[in-house]
């Protein structure tokens, strides 16, 4: 062999050892990685967005977590469901990381959870008998004298009527707290007449009405969008957990995962909605 071609073959073994060292680290790095195990909490009876099924949690945000858990490698979602009390209790406590079920934005949330990225939107509506008028409004349900269904004030719901009547001192109105109800329950207290209005996003509703549990019942035009958001303990993990959870949100919102999700589990394409790109961008909506 000439000289050249000496040069070449230990220019390849080179290259065929420093490939190989490479993939070797990659490989010892990748199976070394620490993986932080994250505690994760939906409300049992909140379908379309969560609710227990084979030991973990489905529906719109339990299918979203699941997603999530297998893009991150660093983490292990472990799941459970619980009443929304509980879940708020649990999640104050750090008994959970992450908490999520249709959750939306408040003030007083904000100072007490992390908040992560958008990861959906509600859209807002008023529930009410079909054979009994129209009701396109809060402000309806004041002139018409008519009664709206207690809210847990655990709800974001109550504060989104809370700050309707801190807006609209004239047309208040009468809000009154209650614990924890399903959509399904308050639907049919509405049917049996107890009140005249309840107050759900269409998502919460439209489960109930495809199963039958709606009759008699209509929904007034949307009365605006809300994002929903996962809920983090505070906790330095968990703002290192929230960063590569929102790296992700944007990604699947980008690819058009998170329209397919809609699609399947809220009823519509919620980001196809009026006003749906100005409420996303916004963090406090």
């Amino acid at each position: 062999m000439s000289k050249k071609g000496y040069i070449y073959s230990a220019i390849a073994v080179v290259i065929v050892v420093a490939i190989g060292a490479a993939h070797f680290l990659s490989k010892n790095s990748s199976s070394n990685q620490k993986v932080t195990t994250i505690n994760v909490a939906g409300v049992t009876t909140n379908r379309p967005y969560t609710f227990p099924k084979g030991g973990k949690i489905s529906g719109y945000d339990g299918e979203l977590l699941q997603k999530i858990d297998k893009d991150l490698p660093q983490y292990k979602f472990n799941y459970s469901t619980a009443s929304q009390n509980s879940v708020f209790v649990g999640l104050q406590s750090g008994k959970y990381d992450l908490a999520s079920s249709g959750f939306w934005y408040s003030a007083d949330r904000a100072k007490t959870y992390l908040l992560s990225k958008p990861v959906g939107l509600a859209d807002l509506r008023l529930v009410y008998r079909s054979n009994e008028g129209n009701i396109k409004g809060f402000q309806d349900i004041v002139k018409k004298h008519l009664k709206l269904a207690p809210i847990s004030s655990d709800d974001a719901r109550y504060n989104v009527v809370e700050d309707y009547n801190k807006q609209n001192p004239k047309y208040k109105v009468n809000l009154k707290a209650i614990g924890d109800v399903t959509a399904g329950d308050a639907l049919k207290q509405l049917q049996e007449k107890q009140f005249d209005a309840v107050f759900y996003p269409y998502q919460a509703y439209f489960p109930v009405r495809d199963s039958g549990g709606a009759k008699g019942l209509t929904v007034s035009p949307s009365l605006g969008l809300k994002n929903d958001y996962f809920y983090a303990n505070k906790s330095d993990k968990n703002k290192k957990l929230l960063k590569a959870v929102n790296a992700d949100l944007k990604k699947l919102k980008k690819s058009g995962y998170l329209e397919k999700l809609s699609k399947k589990w809220l009823g519509e394409d919620v980001f196809k909605l009026k006003g749906a790109q100005a409420s996303w961008d916004n963090d406090k909506n």
